[in-house]
């Protein structure tokens, strides 16, 4: 299936709805930190590499754009559900940050070229096919300035529960009721540092829970 095709297929609107339907279930944004074991370097790593304009890509609620925010980065928020973003509006508005929020799909982000000097992304790719994935990183090159870095997390998903099929390119389509439409995929190390291999990489990380912590620059 070419990327086209994927985004004009009934998969692709079902895993959107997921993201829709999940986020529009919560009233209030859950406002505590999550205990991750890389998460006090980010906000060192941005800083090491002079980036100071950040872009936190599928922020849902905001608790990284909020992190980062209270740690003195320029922060924009990007997600596709409407719901998660008016959360995430309603903590910084709440800690007065003045965080920029955005409505886009992955798929589709306008920012120009350059427009970033950091990008995180947490716990984000597993969600996406691999072709997409793909075309999200090199559309994060561009987004980037020269020297720019790229900070993320490929979490070691589908081993769990559940219903699903698979497409052609391994990611699951699950179809229980509880994560009807919603896409998972599981990374092989391989096809990650395949993903950055325009990029330098300079920290690949295997985390204890078999996450990959990668950090990449232009």
């Amino acid at each position: 299936m070419t990327l086209k095709d994927l985004l004009s297929s009934e998969e692709y609107r079902a895993n959107l709805d997921f993201w829709y339907r999940a986020w529009n279930m919560c009233k209030t944004p859950y406002t505590q930190m999550p205990d991750l074991p890389y998460l006090p370097s980010i906000p060192d790593i941005l800083t090491e590499h002079g980036a100071k304009t950040v872009l936190d890509l599928g922020c849902g609620s905001g608790w990284l754009s909020i992190y980062l925010a209270r740690a003195g980065f320029q922060v924009t928020g990007l997600d596709v559900a409407a719901h998660a973003i008016d959360l995430a509006r309603m903590w910084a508005n709440q800690e007065k940050w003045q965080i920029r929020f955005d409505i886009s799909d992955i798929a589709d982000i306008s920012y120009g070229r350059s427009s970033f000097e950091g990008v995180v992304a947490n716990s984000i790719f597993e969600h996406l096919t691999l072709e997409l994935a793909a075309t999200t990183v090199d559309q994060l090159h561009s987004l980037l300035i020269k020297n720019g870095v790229f900070i993320g997390c490929f979490d070691q998903v589908g081993t769990g529960p559940g219903e699903y099929y698979k497409m052609e390119d391994g990611t699951h389509v699950y179809t229980d009721k509880g994560r009807k439409g919603m896409m998972l995929r599981c990374f092989s190390d391989d096809e990650i540092k395949a993903l950055f291999s325009n990029w330098t990489i300079e920290k690949f990380e295997t985390l204890e829970s078999g996450s990959r912590f990668v950090v990449a620059t232009t």
